[in-house]
């Protein structure tokens, strides 16, 4: 039996007065295709051989605990690795989605960093589609700042180490990891990585700069060549303009689909979502649809969990990125279908010239983005 256990709430319905426009583009941001089905983090993947032996991890602690604290916009769970307790862990900050509020929808991916032996703290920086945009970055940092207070005290089980800090985040928690990292002051740690997995932006915003990000973080942004919801406009413009952070430092990925093995591997918007249901709060407007429809597949666990991993054990290891991956290549290996075909291995590198632009990069947005450098 898991630790933390929730009661499943029933499906939310969407009120009418909100439209059909918003169903459609919240089902986009935050769901996958019709059809798909919930994997839990525990099942083994049968569907690829010949793995990189750094793919599976044996996890040294057995489960999780669970704590919710903070109210509406300032509220945040803490995921803490027991069994057994750890003296001290690094923390991890995983910022979610546009209205994925509900950690269950990535309890999956925060699961498997926190039986790895770190802190997660998850933020909920907005309650619904009413929080403004503007209010993502300085709700966020309360909510950290409220979680390094309680994990500072001596009531709580484990020790933080803050000289391993780091901030995970997707879609527009992946654009606001890239926001926080450049305007972090004290109490807040400086972030040893960052990692912005298809970030996008709600609107566009000229600060916090990005030059500001450290020189000595650690930089990993990822795109997704079948992302029609943001593309890749916003993920080359933060790799661009974290200017501070040298290229040994950093790394571009591109996921690429694959359709040619026993399941198809979709590098969409959602792929980096994967349910769990002890980590299911009930909460989101569209809570059934995501939860049905994150699914964990190889692109989780050999792609995105994987590469984030590398990161991370880089950053507090005090190495580059290029040296954690050997220039890309742990990056680039994904291991084999059964029949003993490669999958389809990703694009990874400094040159943002080489790498194939998704189509559209603006993804669905409809207000035009800035134009990138040199174009």
């Amino acid at each position: 039996m898991k630790a933390f256990r929730t009661i499943a709430w029933g499906l939310r319905l969407v009120p009418r007065d909100r439209g059909w426009c918003w169903l459609l583009l919240c089902i986009a941001l935050c769901g996958r295709a019709a059809g798909a089905t919930c994997q839990i983090a525990d099942q083994p993947a049968q569907e690829t051989t010949a793995k990189p032996e750094s793919v599976q991890p044996a996890y040294p602690h057995k489960d999780i605990s669970v704590r919710k604290l903070g109210e509406g916009v300032h509220s945040y769970w803490l995921i803490e690795p027991i069994e057994p307790i750890p003296a001290r862990a690094p923390v991890i900050v995983f910022l979610h989605g546009w209205l994925s509020i509900n950690p269950g929808i990535y309890g999956a991916w925060l699961e498997h960093l926190a039986r790895r032996g770190a802190i997660v703290i998850y933020p909920r920086y907005q309650t619904d589609i009413t929080t403004p945009v503007v209010d993502f970055l300085p709700n966020a940092r309360q909510a950290i700042a409220d979680a390094l207070d309680v994990l500072s005290t001596g009531s709580n089980l484990i020790r933080p180490d803050f000289d391993r800090f780091a901030l995970i985040g997707h879609s527009a928690g992946g654009n606001l990891a890239a926001q926080l990292a450049a305007v972090l002051v004290s109490p807040l740690p400086t972030p040893r990585a960052v990692v912005c997995m298809m970030p996008g932006e709600v609107l566009p915003q000229s600060e916090p700069r990005l030059d500001r990000i450290p020189g000595q973080t650690l930089l990993l942004v990822v795109a997704g060549d079948r992302d029609r919801i943001v593309g890749d406009h916003r993920a080359r413009q933060i790799y661009q303009e974290a200017t501070a952070i040298p290229a040994d430092r950093k790394e571009y990925v591109l996921y690429r689909s694959d359709r040619s093995g026993p399941l198809s591997l979709v590098a969409d918007h959602t792929a980096p979502t994967g349910a769990l249901l002890d980590l299911d709060t009930g909460d989101g407007p569209f809570r059934q649809i995501q939860m049905t429809q994150a699914t964990v597949d190889p692109l989780d666990r050999y792609g995105f969990w994987r590469v984030t991993d590398l990161t991370l054990r880089a950053a507090f290891s005090g190495q580059t990125l290029d040296e954690a991956t050997q220039n890309g290549a742990l990056i680039r290996d994904l291991g084999h279908w059964g029949q003993g075909e490669p999958v389809r291995t990703p694009l990874c590198g400094d040159d943002l010239e080489s790498i194939p632009r998704v189509i559209p990069s603006n993804g669905a947005r409809l207000i035009a983005w800035p134009a990138l450098p040199g174009t």
